[in-house]
């Protein structure tokens, strides 16, 4: 037994020696290389056998310190918070609603540097909510459960424990409509004309109270999905859906869908020739008046809604000249106004020539007074034959007040807000219906006429 102890004492006596005090003399050498050659009392200090022996001892002690120091940092533990982690829920999805659970959980890992390092590297994560014991309705409590992948960390999930209630899953059939967004990203000449879905209704499943909150379920028409953004037809797919209550808040309900949704898509451009109104703005100065106008286009190309469209080819657009510096022919460039909804006009400004002339002798015109607005139940009329009709003094250039018709001026009064019976003083307004007659200055003769006004039997 000695001799293998002598043989083992021998061994690391050996190992030490080739692995310590060797590379100890040779740096010591190379150290005392450095010095002058005369220095022989530090080269025998250094020389000495004892001298190596304390300093590898010395080295040996330093060197362990270091490495136990790094040991320890290397054991003590730390910890690392895994937040806005996603948890499974188990249950049966098929007959419960469940609601309550947390959209996201926090995960504390405690353990070494090392080991966090390499959880948190990993992708399993694995947070379990198991409800597939509940069988009723009802309210809950679990725990959460978290696989860790080892032994040696230490973990705790926050919430811990939920509770969660349990509802009745239940289904109805509801209409589908669609609503377009990004529309903004159309071309300005463009619009979405049609859209055809290929179903009209879907189930929705949910809690009771929550089918009861919905109002309408859309199919979303994602303008940015559309492979091409130009005239013509083209099927769009992977359609969204969302259900809304009656406020447009989205409800957290299951659409089902017995078959792909997919809309035919139209895009159209939509755009008419629309007639630009001359409205003088102010009155020409005395003595002077406006023989003719011309612009330079009497229409302009305008995009948008028909329904908008349609409305404005019989207004046109009226565009406003101030005319109250007019002592002789003008020629001036004007902005032409972009109604409320329209896209895009052809152009965004004219020409417009004005021929000014001397004021002709006033022409007086007889009108027929009209009853505008005439409240419901109500019957309005003139209290008197004088009060049916109205005398008015047309003032402007001879060519127009002299080719000018009845029928291009409208003598009117409005009883919005007349709702009692009785007999009215009511003022008279004028207004111009052609362009014509936007040309001349008119007065009538007296500034009210009686109306009376009576219940309908």
């Amino acid at each position: 037994m000695w001799k293998k102890i002598s043989k083992i004492g021998k061994s690391i006596s050996k190992t030490f020696d080739k692995h310590v005090v060797v590379p100890i003399t040779k740096l010591v050498l190379k150290i005392t290389n450095g010095f002058d050659k005369s220095s022989h009392k530090l080269e025998g200090i250094l020389s000495k056998q004892s001298t190596l022996l304390f300093l590898s001892l010395a080295l040996s002690i330093l060197i362990f310190v270091f490495v136990d120091q790094k040991v320890l940092t290397l054991n003590s533990n730390s910890a690392k918070v895994l937040k806005d982690q996603k948890a499974e829920v188990l249950y049966n999805e098929e007959r419960f609603v469940i609601t309550g659970v947390p959209e996201s959980f926090d995960i504390t890992l405690i353990g070494s540097k090392a080991d966090l390092y390499i959880a948190e590297q990993s992708n399993n994560h694995n947070l379990v909510l198991d409800l597939n014991d509940i069988t009723e309705p009802g309210t809950y409590k679990r725990d959460v459960e978290y696989e860790v992948g080892s032994s040696s960390i230490d973990y705790s999930v926050n919430p811990s424990q939920v509770t969660v209630v349990v509802y009745l899953k239940e289904s109805r059939n509801q209409t589908l409509s669609y609503n377009i967004v990004n529309k903004d990203h159309l071309d300005n000449t463009l619009e979405i004309s049609q859209v055809d879905l290929n179903v009209d209704q879907v189930v929705i499943s949910g809690a009771s109270f929550q089918l009861e909150k919905v109002a309408t379920v859309e199919a979303l028409i994602d303008v940015d999905k559309l492979t091409t953004l130009s005239e013509g037809t083209q099927t769009l797919r992977d359609i969204i859906l969302k259900a809304y209550d009656k406020d447009g808040n989205v409800v957290d309900v299951e659409i089902n869908k017995k078959e792909d949704i997919t809309a035919e898509v139209t895009i159209t451009s939509s755009s008419r020739e629309v007639p630009l109104n001359f409205v003088p703005k102010n009155d020409v100065p005395f003595g002077n008046a406006i023989s003719s106008y011309r612009f330079s286009q009497d229409t302009v190309t305008v995009y948008g809604t028909t329904e908008l469209l349609d409305q404005l080819a019989q207004t046109g657009i009226d565009i406003e000249v101030d005319v109250s510096m007019l002592r002789g022919n003008y020629t001036t460039e004007v902005e032409i106004p972009k109604p409320a909804g329209v896209k895009q006009l052809s152009v965004n400004k004219v020409t417009v020539e004005i021929e000014v002339t001397k004021s002709s002798e006033p022409v007086t015109m007889t009108l027929r007074v009209q009853a505008l607005n005439v409240p419901n139940g109500f019957n309005a009329t003139a209290a008197s034959v004088d009060d049916a009709e109205v005398l008015v003094d047309i003032n402007g250039a001879y060519n127009v007040i002299h080719s000018l018709k009845e029928t291009e001026l409208q003598a009117y009064v409005d009883l919005s807000g007349y709702t009692e019976e009785g007999t009215y003083d009511v003022p008279i307004q004028i207004r111009a219906n052609t362009s014509n007659a936007r040309l001349v200055t008119f007065s009538p003769k007296k500034e009210t006429v009686k109306i009376l006004i009576t219940k309908r039997s």
